[in-house]
């Protein structure tokens, strides 16, 4: 009985703790998303706000606070210290990205534009979502330009896509 009550206790830890590390986002924070700030037990101080391309968000007591470029946990610790420098006895922070930034679709696809980011979204996928490739598109020149300094990376039909990336389908010439 004991053994079986220690196996069902393993299996949930393991459980729990591969659903913690599938969850975990590597995103970092950016101008576009909206995200929602929350200090457990102070209503008054939670705050929800589309990030601008100043990247500050104002948060009551401690003025504006810059968010670009942060990870939720980082920015979770950076407000926490913020609060408990003179203003909370223990504050806990949350921070949680309800709408990242959209990625835009280029080039020879049928419908170029902007899509919403879903998590684990191919380029493959992208492009499925854009309506698929043109008839002239080329197989092989398929770019992704991401980050703030605007690289540009080659992509394969399996690279992931992050939230702001532009997908760039080029023409072939045959």
């Amino acid at each position: 009985m004991v053994l079986r009550f220690l196996s069902v206790v393993f299996l949930l830890v393991c459980f729990d703790r591969s659903f913690a590390q599938s969850d975990a986002q590597p995103f970092v924070i950016d101008a576009g998303d909206t995200i929602s700030i929350s200090v457990y037990n102070e209503p008054d101080l939670n705050v929800r706000v589309k990030v601008e391309k100043l990247g500050q968000v104002k948060m009551p007591l401690i003025g504006n606070i810059y968010v670009r470029g942060k990870t939720t946990q980082q920015l979770a610790e950076e407000i926490e210290q913020a609060y408990f420098d003179g203003y909370l006895v223990n504050p806990s922070v949350a921070i949680y990205v309800e709408n990242y930034r959209p990625i835009y679709i280029r080039g020879a696809v049928v419908n170029s534009g902007a899509y919403d980011f879903e998590f684990d979204l191919t380029v493959d996928q992208a492009i499925a979502s854009a309506g698929g490739l043109k008839d002239r598109a080329s197989k092989k020149n398929w770019y992704i330009i991401r980050g703030v300094d605007k690289q540009r990376l080659p992509a394969e039909k399996s690279t992931l896509v992050f939230p702001g990336d532009i997908i760039e389908i080029k023409e072939s010439l045959f």
